[in-house]
């Protein structure tokens, strides 16, 4: 279901990277057991390239697993000990996802004429992803 969740919110991957996590190998050997071409010829997809780290380079998926440790750090400080409901936990994992992919690939200087390319930047057309917090407006008034 994470899956299905991940291609509704950013569409349908050519390739995917992973672990030799345990799950994802069973996934991976449930999969060779179907047949693709039925499947192409049917639905008209292509079949997703998935791609294993090599059990003995684990340290390939150092780049996601540093992704990984920055959401788990950025909940940590907006959360600290409290409990939420499903919906509200959501919210903030989107909160926090809009934050990481707005993060600039390198340092651009200040100027007018440069903009810095993010992740955002290519899965958006609207750049700007902060919107008001309508609680904190209430409280306000």
């Amino acid at each position: 279901m994470g899956f299905r969740r991940f291609v509704a919110r950013r569409g349908r991957c050519l390739t995917i990277y992973y672990d030799n996590g345990t799950n994802f190998v069973g996934a991976a050997n449930l999969r060779h057991g179907l047949d693709w071409n039925k499947i192409i010829r049917h639905g008209a997809i292509d079949a997703i390239d998935w791609k294993f780290n090599p059990p003995t380079a684990a340290w390939w998926g150092g780049w996601w697993e540093r992704l990984i440790r920055i959401m788990k750090d950025l909940l940590k400080r907006v959360l600290g000990q409290t409990h939420l409901l499903y919906e509200e936990m959501s919210t903030i994992l989107c909160d926090c996802e809009a934050l990481i992919n707005s993060q600039p690939f390198t340092y651009v200087p200040e100027s007018e004429q440069l903009v810095p390319i993010s992740p955002s930047s290519f899965l958006q057309d609207i750049k700007e992803w902060n919107t008001p917090d309508i609680d904190a407006i209430d409280h306000k008034s």
